[in-house]
């Protein structure tokens, strides 16, 4: 009966850790409009998303595609990391978003080739402000000396003493 209780808890446990992470994507809607301004509802396209490295003209990082449908208000939704990698060169979990600033672009194809619809740099979210406070977490050990603890991403923990 104790086994069977701890597997029961031990499975719910893991299924709540679970549910914790953070998302491997993040979600992107916009407004199609037609080449006059008006609302296009209902129309079929594709869209690359592209991440550019330190400027909007910068390096690609990565890139994605989507097929989709805008719906009867215009309105499109993607998951941004979770498209089709055309070159595969590099994933969506490989970008090194500690390293500078990065750029969004969109580009729409209703049939007629890529436009871009324009780059704009992306700003911290909630989960980024988490990741900064997980950054430098700082404990005490027993005799009053402050550690900063440090994750490599290799998941190698270490500690490094705090001068003041």
């Amino acid at each position: 009966m104790k086994k069977r209780i701890i597997s029961v808890l031990s499975t719910f446990f893991c299924i709540i850790g679970m549910s914790a992470q953070v998302p491997g994507s993040f979600q992107y809607q916009a407004v199609l409009r037609n080449d006059d301004g008006s609302i296009a509802s209902n129309k079929p396209l594709e869209v690359r998303i592209s991440i550019h490295q330190g400027s909007a003209d910068g390096p690609v990082v990565y890139e994605e595609e989507h097929t989709t449908s805008s719906n009867a208000s215009g309105i499109i939704t993607l998951k941004v990391g979770e498209g089709v990698n055309p070159s595969r060169e590099s994933m969506f979990t490989d970008v090194d978003w500690s390293d500078g600033v990065y750029f969004f672009e969109t580009e729409v194809d209703r049939g007629t080739g890529y436009e871009s619809q324009g780059t704009q740099q992306l700003l911290s979210v909630p989960y980024a402000k988490c990741a900064v406070i997980a950054d430098n977490v700082h404990v005490k050990s027993p005799d009053g000396k402050l550690w900063k603890i440090k994750v490599s991403n290799d998941g190698t923990v270490s500690a490094e003493a705090v001068t003041e």
